[in-house]
């Protein structure tokens, strides 16, 4: 049978499209109604079997020789506009996993139904199928459902039915529950970094009285903003009340059920918008909307053009593996041919000429390191300015920078939220103030799903990056150019998550949140920077286990795939 034709005829058009580790037909033959296979994994150096009983690609690829064979049309039709599916599985052993090439056999069993034998090279059993049950799907349907990205996300604001009243004849906030305490925020005033530290400080203050009052008692905590979040056609009121979300949804994976987080305009009925049983919640004229984290289709954004202009694109964080990663790919997949990378000891990192010399091989014209604390204002200025004389002409920002510094809620303190707020926070608003005259062509901050998803234990770094997403809203909202990626954890020792230990990501990986390897999480960097979102979430985020883990608040039963 000819295989070649197989891959060649299954492309995006038929709703079917077959990747690099998915073409694993080495050979196919018939017998009569029986189809005999050879699969085999790619030898990529990055496509493991050991960790699986049987790999998903190897046993993905052990079903494409139905499409070789009258198994596929059970209907007795050959319908060009029909792809047939696996649809229902019964009698499923694996006996042993590891294996990297297998052979397999297909008995039809009845109509529309198969049974598959799994062997090794050596025919000893490796998994069987007892029965399998195909059905024929409308390729316009498979288009219409399949085709999103595993790992790129955008949050929605739904319209909830039923609505919550102003506020009673007693007053703001009238008809308070028993044993809810309700935190409402100051408004942060002109944006500054002073601004961002005095909420947060004041929020985590009344949140930690609460927790130190008995919470563990059945008391609940209802915390309300006004403007922290952009629904469709807003832009993000306040950043400072922005930065708290992600504190508090911190609060609330640390205390699951307990905690209530509304952005509210106006004075609503408190007992209404706690009836309403939404973690969070945001109430417009009374109507109510609740997030959803919503994958997002593949193919949204190509076509857009990706450019950080003909100039030099300053990058900073460029110290660690994640900044030498993403200046590689801004070089190699982006056009970029000058770079400035900028990070606290600049040349004195060691290793940094072997990366700006792999650069230059790689088709940068021109790359220079720069020493500089971007979070020191003056500092900033003065490079800028030395950038400017040597003739370096800014097109392109990317701030990759940050640090952490775990721990939960009650155990934070004003220092500590200082700590990590500095490199994200007073980095960024430098960035963002200093650059306004040199009509940049993007401005791109690197954020975290810790600030969305809401990640015990990183009140802090959670608070600095939704305050990077809510610049990028504000920077949009002045025509001006910003994306700020909120990143899941990377694999292999790049990343933030390089700094947690086994127990910290075996604790993601329950919640189901798994790491990126690099060369994933930079392919998601391409498509995420060809979409027009301010604000996308990059995270490898398992939907059964989010549904029983902590990012569950966004991710739950009854969200859209």
């Amino acid at each position: 049978l000819d295989v070649d034709a197989f891959y060649a005829t299954h492309t995006d058009g038929d709703g079917v499209a077959y990747g690099p580790r998915f073409r694993g037909l080495r050979g196919a033959w018939s017998a009569g109604a029986e189809l005999y296979a050879e699969v085999a994994l790619p030898d990529d150096g990055r496509t493991d079997p050991e960790p699986y009983g049987l790999h998903p690609a190897l046993f993905d690829a052990c079903l494409h020789v139905l499409g070789l064979g009258d198994a596929t049309h059970t209907d007795g039709t050959d319908d060009p506009d029909e792809v047939t599916l696996p649809f229902s599985w019964s009698g499923v052993r694996v006996v042993r996993g590891g294996c990297r090439v297998v052979r397999v056999r297909v008995v039809p069993v009845g109509e529309g139904a198969v049974s598959l034998t799994v062997t090794d090279e050596a025919g000893v059993l490796v998994a069987s199928v007892g029965s399998l049950v195909l059905r024929a799907v409308s390729v316009g349907l498979l288009a219409g459902v399949g085709g999103v990205h595993e790992s790129l996300f955008r949050v929605e604001w739904e319209r909830r039915p039923g609505a919550v009243p102003a506020a009673g004849s007693a007053g703001a906030w009238s008809g308070v529950p028993g044993g809810v305490r309700v935190v409402r925020v100051g408004a942060g005033g002109e944006v500054s970094a002073v601004g961002v530290r005095a909420v947060l400080a004041d929020v985590l203050g009344r949140v930690q009285e609460w927790l130190g009052e008995g919470s563990a008692a059945g008391s609940r905590l209802l915390v309300v903003t006004e403007g922290a979040v952009a629904l469709p056609g807003e832009g993000v009121g306040d950043l400072a009340q922005a930065a708290v979300w992600g504190l508090v949804r911190s609060a609330q994976s640390e205390n699951p059920g307990r905690v209530v987080l509304a952005d509210v305009v106006g004075e609503v009925d408190a007992a209404a918008l706690m009836r309403l049983g939404l973690p969070q919640v945001a109430v417009r004229e009374g109507e109510v909307f609740e997030p959803r984290l919503v994958r997002v289709p593949v193919g949204e954004g190509q076509g857009r053009e990706v450019s950080f202009g003909t100039g030099t694109v300053l990058l900073t964080g460029a110290g660690g593996t994640l900044g030498r990663l993403v200046a590689r790919r801004l070089v190699t997949d982006h056009g970029v041919q000058r770079l400035a990378l900028v990070s606290r000891r600049g040349g004195a990192v060691p290793g940094m000429d072997a990366v700006v010399a792999g650069l230059k091989e790689a088709g940068a014209q021109k790359v220079r390191v720069d020493a500089c604390d971007v979070a020191d204002r003056t500092a900033l200025a003065e490079l800028l300015e030395r950038l400017a004389q040597d003739g370096e002409n800014i097109t392109g920002v990317v701030h990759a920078a940050g640090v952490l510094d775990d721990g939960v809620i009650s155990s934070l303190t004003p220092a500590r939220l200082d700590a990590v707020l500095r490199p994200k926070v007073d980095a960024a608003l430098n960035l963002h103030e200093l650059t306004l005259g040199l009509g940049l062509d993007a401005f791109v901050l690197f954020s975290s799903g810790a600030g969305v998803l809401g990640s015990p234990g990183q009140g802090s770094y959670a608070a600095a990056n939704t305050f990077l997403d809510a610049l990028a809203e504000h920077r949009r909202s002045q025509r001006l150019p910003a994306q700020s990626l909120a990143w899941g954890p990377w694999a292999d020792d790049a990343g933030m998550a390089s700094t947690l230990d086994t127990t910290d990501l075996r604790r993601l990986e329950r919640a189901g949140v798994h790491g990126l390897a690099p060369g994933e999480a930079l392919d998601v960097l391409d498509a995420a920077l060809a979409l027009d979102l301010a604000a996308p979430i990059l995270v490898r985020l398992d939907r059964r286990a989010a549904e029983c883990g902590s990012p569950a608040a966004l991710f739950h039963p009854g969200s859209r795939p």
